[in-house]
């Protein structure tokens, strides 16, 4: 008779040791099609942007899987204070506590050179984004108009009233210059390439860290029918609700909807 116990164990180790950077990366790069490895061979500029709890490991691995382009490497990925290491190209930029799940000033500040970095592609750059689960509270770029502290706020409410991983996204993600879609939509260059450690059970790609690189099915008016059902709208800040308002009328961009490579 077996042991529950060891079983579990067991089964829990063979999980995690078949989602680690040093096996995943490797095989994702030398996975790539023809095409997009030309392409990444022909760049001026590799640049590397992300986050996640995994983002240490996952930047340590691409760094030599890069091969001779790592020479034309540049980049940031906001990880957990306490697992950031010296790395040859790719810098690792403590973006919270690592006992924290809420937005902080410092994942800003790196939120807003990743935009940077993205913005400045020039047309056959390339970029590469490392995503893995904790992203969406490593990456927080309030949009306009709402305070850090607004979204540290609607975080909170969130957090405690019940709602899904999908509906605190769908409001998170209208809260953002960078969630749903939108740090893909700053890059200017040749393709992006997005590398993904799921949390998300189903893999669907725009929850996983509120899928800064994938398209997004949610609107404005979703995001307030969230904090409507869970009967958060008085709590809210008002630049959280007016902001959203806008977004139902039409008078701010809607997320994308579709993404380029």
């Amino acid at each position: 008779m077996t042991n529950p116990t060891t079983d579990a164990l067991a089964i829990w180790h063979a999980g995690v040791d078949a989602v680690r950077p040093k096996w995943l990366m490797p095989r994702a790069m030398a996975g790539l099609p023809a095409a997009v490895k030309a392409e990444i061979a022909a760049a001026p500029r590799i640049l590397v942007v992300g986050c996640g709890k995994a983002g240490a490991a996952m930047a340590a691995e691409l760094e030599p899987a890069l091969g001779d382009a790592l020479e034309r490497t540049s980049g940031i990925v906001n990880v957990p204070a306490g697992t950031e290491r010296p790395l040859a190209r790719i810098r690792l930029h403590p973006a919270r506590p690592a006992g924290s799940n809420h937005p902080t000033a410092a994942g800003v500040a790196g939120a807003e050179e990743m935009l940077a970095l993205l913005e400045s592609a020039g047309p056959n750059d390339v970029a590469i984004c490392l995503i893995s689960g904790g992203g969406s509270a490593l990456l927080p770029a309030p949009a306009p108009g709402i305070s850090l502290d607004d979204k540290q706020a609607i975080t909170k409410l969130l957090h405690a009233s019940g709602a899904t991983i999908r509906e605190m996204n769908a409001v998170r993600k209208h809260l953002s210059r960078v969630k749903g879609g939108r740090l893909a939509e700053a890059f200017r260059g040749k393709r992006l390439i997005s590398l993904i450690v799921s949390d998300v059970v189903g893999d669907p790609l725009d929850a996983i860290a509120s899928g800064p690189t994938a398209a997004d099915p949610t609107t404005f008016a979703d995001a307030l029918a969230v904090l409507d059902r869970y009967r958060l709208t008085a709590k809210t800040p008002a630049a959280v609700r007016a902001h959203l308002e806008r977004g139902v009328r039409g008078e701010i961009p809607e997320t994308p909807k579709t993404v380029r490579d």
